[in-house]
């Protein structure tokens, strides 16, 4: 790999163990080829979510999922976005090894990393381990351990259990039904009480009537330093219904008549910090593959303590009641032109947001496409009124299967900054291939003009030796 100027190196080695168990073993990591973050815009009070995006923790990666729920992304015990990340930073990667497969009933995941000490974080080790044994035809027992911290402050580590019954068979009726049950501790110098989590989950996912019933108590203390937790401190519950038939007329292919019930009770201030209403009267998907949803999501919020949503505007403690409207409209995704656009307004705290979701792709044939989204926030409150954009902007070309390019460019108005990331993918033969990577930044000054803020420019090699 050659960037601004410097060479270095780096192995990868998959050996394949057995037929069922691979193992995986990277050197002197680097991570060029990954697509930047696509940037958010957050108007709560919980941490933004990104997603892995690194091929060496992807692969594999549904074997290290502990009591994983659809659509949760606010408990996550082991996270793989905390490993050689932090506060957005890269970390380098000295080394890293896995084990994923099956060895008989048991599907094992063992994962080891080393990084490199720099100027975000100390040198560190990272160690995961997951076991699960299958029993029955759907249903497991199952163990997690992780070890390490990332910012290199102090020692971390959790150990959990998790149990999974699930039939695809329910009372001889041929319907799907299943129930998780977890447990979960961490162990931090001066955290040491309330530091566990555990739940439980009951399902019943069929095509016609889908209801999820979902507890969870996590204590304050409670910190998987490798592991993405949204709130602490808190009891949740949360169910969701979801009717979905099937009529025969106005071309429709399928109804969603949806209502979700969801409480976060906050166990220190014992009092509910949060319940939200979810309903959609409205959400009919065509048989040509367009959909059309309308939602009503009244909302409550409790703020113990005075919530600074922008730099001068400070929401004050209170209790708060607010109504939020949406509507959504997705045109058939295999058209040469397509068009996604989400609406949602109402009140919020003390005033109105409104918020436009606009999103246009074009396919020009099978080698080129272009996609432009744009995202903006309008809120007006008491205690002031600010407006947020955020733009993202596409444009892939295939020369062939096995020479692409892709650049992706992103502005929001909270930062200043555009983004700008091309790549250029080239597989001579599977297995071998070049990334050509060029990322560049520029960044709004006090006279509304853009300067240069950085420019990275890297060459990776993969070439893959078989014996």
């Amino acid at each position: 790999m050659w960037s601004t100027g410097e060479l270095t190196g780096g192995v990868d080695v998959f050996w394949r163990v057995t037929s069922n168990l691979i193992s995986s073993t990277t050197i002197n990591t680097d991570f060029a080829e990954t697509e930047v973050d696509t940037r958010q815009v957050n108007l709560t009070r919980l941490p933004l979510f990104f997603p892995e995006k690194r091929d060496f923790f992807l692969e594999d990666a549904g074997i290290f999922d502990f009591a994983k729920s659809e659509r949760d992304r606010e408990f996550i015990p082991f996270f793989s976005r905390r490993i050689g990340l932090v506060n957005g930073e890269e970390v380098p990667i000295q080394v890293g090894s896995k084990l994923t497969g099956k060895v008989g009933r048991f599907d094992v995941g063992l994962l080891g990393v080393s990084t490199r000490d720099s100027d975000v974080a100390p040198a560190e080790t990272f160690a995961v381990g997951r076991v699960k044994a299958d029993f029955w035809d759907q249903s497991y027992v199952g163990a997690i351990f992780t070890s390490g911290e990332p910012a290199g402050t102090t020692s971390n580590s959790l150990a959990g259990a998790d149990l999974k019954l699930f039939t695809s068979n329910f009372l001889g009726r041929g319907k799907n039904a299943g129930v998780v049950v977890f447990g979960s501790k961490t162990q931090t110098p001066g955290l040491t009480s309330r530091d566990t989590a555990h739940g439980f989950e009951m399902s019943y996912p069929n095509d016609l009537v889908d209801v999820t019933y979902r507890w969870r108590k996590i204590g304050e203390n409670y910190n998987p330093a490798l592991g993405f937790v949204a709130r602490r401190g808190v009891r949740l519950q949360e169910l969701r219904t979801n009717f979905r038939p099937r009529p025969n007329f106005w071309h429709i292919r399928q109804m969603n008549f949806q209502f979700n019930y969801t409480e976060h009770y906050n166990t220190v201030e014992h009092a509910v910090e949060s319940r939200r209403i979810f309903t959609a009267p409205l959400n009919w998907r065509f048989h040509n593959g367009e959909h059309l949803e309308y939602n009503w999501v009244p909302t409550f919020e409790r703020l113990f303590v005075p919530f600074e949503i922008r730099p001068g505007i400070l929401i004050p403690s209170g209790d708060y009641w607010f109504h939020r409207h949406r509507f959504e409209f997705n045109s058939a995704q295999n058209k040469r032109w397509m068009f996604d656009m989400t609406y949602w307004g109402g009140t919020f705290y003390t005033g109105t947001s409104h918020e436009l979701r606009t999103a246009v792709l074009w396919r020009k044939d099978r080698h080129l496409t272009a996609q432009f989204e744009l995202q903006q926030f309008f809120v007006n409150l008491k205690e002031g009124d600010f407006t947020a954009r955020l733009a993202l902007f596409r444009l892939n070309y295939s020369f062939s299967p096995r020479l692409t390019l892709s650049n992706f460019i992103q502005f929001d108005t909270d930062s200043g900054n555009i983004g700008l990331q091309s790549r250029l993918r080239w597989i001579w033969k599977p297995g071998n291939e070049v990334f050509v990577v060029f990322n560049h930044a520029w960044q709004e000054n006090t006279i509304d003009r853009f300067e240069t803020l950085r420019t990275n420019f890297r060459v990776k090699v993969n070439h893959t030796f078989r014996f």
